[in-house]
């Protein structure tokens, strides 16, 4: 059987919908696995053992279907599912069609999957439940799933050598941070996670933080440095950097702990098996995102935890975060 995944973007996406190939590939062990994506958002994927082929998308559908061709599928499973994908699945010549129902595309599948509204694990999410609602007309039932990013050996000898370069090594209390979110309405107030900064340092002064953002937020993150006290500045390696994803993903796998700001970071992380502590934006639902595989450590706090229909992150102050942020660090970093 030859089976086609449609993710056309967003790292999160492309990441939580790979949670399905294991389950897929249980299923039809001897199928063959290919996903649609935008090509730079493959890299999260890279070392996947369940993914025969990765297929990119062209300047248009015309393109895109002219490239799949030749692969002859008897499968999509559509998760965008917008105008141009369900036209992709149309046209792909497969049999068996799934995607999301909407009423502009639901002709375009024959088994067009409705959204549920209710989770039925607290710890998977509808992010990636809705991705598991998919094998429903398979036949395949659900159960806790969770994606996992691959890290492959040169990647980690390169992770060692970045921290070797920064006077670091993964015995070290690394603590990642991410800093800022991927847009304005996704990062926590800069001068509060100045805050959170001071207590991280205050608190576990044995621990070396290392502050991922991208590049074009680097102006920012200079201007948070400089308001730091001396003391932390001496915790904060601000030399470090990764030249990509993959250089993240790998310095983050030998991390104690990720704290910060919910979106790709966050995401990897959790893949990882990382301990991880997430900040929501006040209009992300901690019911479609904070999936974890490790309730027991993981944390996921929201401004409404504290005021009951906030949408400001304004009132998410960093004391409402110190008490778990505290617990979290406890369980987390070696004390010296």
């Amino acid at each position: 059987m030859k089976i086609l995944i449609i993710q056309k973007k967003f790292m999160g996406d492309v990441l939580v919908t790979s949670s399905i190939l294991p389950l897929l590939k249980k299923k039809y062990p001897k199928s063959e696995i290919s996903f649609l994506l935008e090509e730079k958002h493959a890299q999260i994927l890279l070392g996947n053992p369940y993914i025969d082929h990765f297929i990119y998308f062209s300047s248009g559908p015309n393109k895109t279907l002219s490239d799949l061709k030749d692969y002859k599928f008897d499968l999509v499973i559509d998760l965008y599912s917008k105008i141009e994908t369900a036209i992709i699945s149309f046209f792909s010549g497969a049999k068996t069609r799934i995607g999301f129902f909407k009423k502009y595309t639901q002709f375009f599948y024959n088994h067009p999957v409705k959204r549920s509204t209710k989770v039925k694990s607290k710890n998977t999410t509808l992010g990636i439940e809705h991705r598991l609602q998919m094998l429903e007309p398979l036949g395949i039932p659900f159960q806790e799933v969770f994606p996992k990013v691959y890290i492959q050996k040169g990647e980690l000898a390169k992770a060692i050598q970045i921290l070797n370069e920064n006077g670091l090594s993964p015995n070290d209390n690394l603590v990642m941070i991410s800093t800022f979110g991927s847009s304005d309405d996704k990062t926590y107030p800069v001068e509060y996670m100045e805050e959170l900064l001071e207590y991280i340092a205050a608190d576990k002064p044995s621990a070396k933080i290392l502050c991922n953002f991208l590049p074009s937020q680097k102006e920012l993150f200079e201007s948070l440095y400089s308001k730091l006290s001396s003391e932390t500045k001496n915790l904060v390696v601000k030399s470090f950097d990764t030249k990509n994803l993959r250089e993240f993903a790998a310095v983050t796998s030998l991390c104690k702990c990720l704290i910060g700001n919910e979106g790709g970071a966050t995401n990897v992380s959790k893949s990882l098996d990382i301990p991880t502590f997430t900040i929501f934006s006040p209009h992300i639902r901690k019911s479609d995102w904070a999936w974890t595989s490790r309730p027991e450590i993981d944390k996921f706090l929201h401004v409404t935890d504290f005021i009951k229909d906030s949408k400001s992150y304004t009132d998410f102050k960093p004391s409402f975060l110190k008490a778990d942020l505290q617990e979290f660090l406890d369980q987390t970093i070696l004390t010296t």
